[in-house]
């Protein structure tokens, strides 16, 4: 009968331990996950015999290793005394290897790595050396993730202009029902130079299951170096817990572009033409903007309406550039004929941009109009010929005889 008994205990609880997995497994995606679990052992069944995390910190019992229920576990196992081992977990506490118990393949001094899935039922197991047993063990813990929370700030990235300030919002959220006062830091990770503001609350509250929030500023001031910053946000309760999280913030210099409607102009003598002149702010440039201009040489006049425009953060402001071909001064002069650069400046400060248009006065070919003077010598030169060819030809016509 005690032989019936014992064949029947070693039966049964390698299959309760399946059972188990299986309903474990059937209940797994309402139990909360983890990243996977990563180890690293080192295994010695001589003096000093057991496992330690580095050749040097062997002990027996080994080092606790402690995942969640349904976790991905990856052992790294080396051997350290040249001995071949193996490594794996004993469920249920009968002292060997039963089918559905992690084990992994027998290795040496050049080591293997074993990935499993852990038990989904929470205990403390015990983990061997199944070819050794004796010192090479330690406790294998299977634990339900505790009270936690994360912290988190939005945007976690900003680019501001020098002189120029922004707001984040940090976000405390309470995972697996953690509740309790959270304190709220920050400091300036490199290089140094920018500023930051209290919390709007601090510390906050996080409510089961719940997110508390609180607000802060981030101040740059206006000779802060144009680079990447690094602020690190730390949220610390009043037991054991801190987390961190970092604000990346891009320091840029304000500034602004100048475009033109059209690079290139053609004003008929006497007449006048315009293009329009825009300018742009970037990087959270405000201000006014003058406009000037110079010509590579005198001729046509040249004014801007406005010769000024104010410009708004990320805004954008037009003047009309004028051009008139038309005679002036007390005796008339006219403006000579041919192709000019009008150079565009626009100031703001330190700050100068320039554009240029190529001007035509006279022929829009590009190719520059001929004087005047010119134009009436061709032509004179021209009814000449003529003239000339008729007066050739009726002296070449034959006579009528009488």
């Amino acid at each position: 009968m005690s032989a019936t008994v014992g064949l029947l205990k070693q039966v049964a609880l390698p299959l309760l331990l399946v059972t188990a997995g299986i309903l474990g497994l059937a209940l797994l995606p309402h139990l909360p996950r983890a990243s996977p679990a990563s180890f690293t052992l080192f295994g010695r069944y001589l003096s000093p015999a057991g496992w330690g995390v580095t050749t040097t910190t062997v002990t027996s019992p080994g080092p606790d290793l402690t995942v969640m229920p349904g976790e991905t576990v990856t052992v790294s196992l080396t051997s350290s005394d040249g001995i071949n081992h193996n490594w794996g977990v004993d469920y249920n506490g009968n002292g060997v290897s039963d089918p559905g118990e992690p084990l992994s393949s027998s290795f040496g001094s050049t080591g293997t790595s074993y990935t499993f899935t852990a038990t989904t039922t929470p205990g403390t197991y015990t983990y061997w050396c199944f070819i050794h047993k004796g010192p090479m063990f330690g406790k294998f813990i299977v634990s339900p993730p505790g009270p936690d929370y994360s912290v988190s700030p939005n945007p976690s990235s900003l680019t501001i202009p020098q002189g120029a300030s922004a707001n984040s919002t940090v976000s405390i959220t309470s995972l697996n029902n953690f509740a309790g006062s959270v304190t709220l830091s920050s400091s300036l990770s490199s290089p140094p130079g920018l500023q930051t503001s209290s919390f709007s609350v601090n510390p906050v509250m996080v409510p089961p299951s719940g997110t508390a929030k609180s607000n802060f500023t981030i101040s740059v001031p206006a000779g802060a170096s144009p680079a990447s910053y690094s602020i690190t946000l730390t949220a610390k309760n009043s037991t054991t817990f801190s987390h961190s999280t970092t604000v990346s913030v891009t320091v840029v210099i304000p500034d602004f572009k100048i475009a033109l409607s059209s690079s290139s102009l053609a004003v008929a003598p006497g007449s006048s033409g315009s293009v329009m002149v825009t300018l742009t702010s970037l990087s959270g440039f405000s201000g006014t903007v003058s406009l000037t201009s110079t010509l590579s040489s005198p001729g046509p006049q040249i004014t801007f309406s406005p010769t000024s425009v104010v410009l708004s953060s990320s805004g954008s402001a037009s003047s009309t550039l004028g051009v008139s071909a038309a005679s002036s001064g007390a005796y008339s002069t006219a403006v000579p004929l041919g192709n000019y650069n009008v150079n565009i400046t626009a100031t703001s400060g330190s700050l100068v941009h320039s554009a240029t248009l190529a001007l035509t006065v006279g022929s829009a070919s590009g190719a520059g109009a001929l004087p005047t003077s010119i134009i009436i010598g061709v032509g004179v030169a021209s009814a000449a010929a003529v003239v000339a060819g008729i007066v050739y030809f009726l002296r070449r016509r034959p006579r009528a005889k009488t």
